[in-house]
């Protein structure tokens, strides 16, 4: 029983002639070096960069790959000490309002400073900004009802 083949019909059909192709003729070059054995790959992978710029670190295929093209921030110095403020595990929000690159150096900042004294004219503006919130949200409890 003969299989049916497509390619071949089509070619009848428009009068060429039908070459059937083998697997060996299909040889489709290889993205990869086959000589690497497994163990030569990963660890010329698992070699660990460091951004230049907001110091992330991490394997460096990926790096190469996703970051460093990508990178949009400058390092910030801490205003204690002078050292570079690490960005490891700092969500960007938090590290553009970072000052300080631990807690030491924001309390060496904080020594000798007098703390916030509560005046008569700042608990007076307090008061006026929670009077204006508790009249929104009963404005707002009133619209929703």
């Amino acid at each position: 029983m003969e299989t049916y083949n497509f390619a071949q019909s089509v070619s009848n059909a428009l009068g060429l002639e039908f070459t059937p192709i083998s697997d060996q003729d299909l040889e489709i070059p290889h993205r990869f070096d086959p000589t690497i054995s497994r163990e030569e790959a990963l660890k010329r992978n698992s070699e660990i960069v460091v951004c230049d710029r907001c110091g992330v670190s991490g394997n460096r295929p990926n790096m190469i790959r996703w970051h460093f093209e990508n990178c949009k921030t400058s390092l910030r110095t801490c205003e204690q000490c002078g050292e570079t403020i690490s960005r490891q595990g700092i969500k960007d929000i938090q590290y553009k309002v970072k000052k300080y690159c631990n807690r030491k150096c924001y309390m060496e900042y904080k020594k000798g400073k007098a703390p916030l004294v509560m005046t008569k004219e700042i608990r007076e503006k307090l008061s006026v900004h929670a009077k204006k919130r508790e009249q929104a949200k009963r404005n707002l409890r009133i619209k929703c009802e």
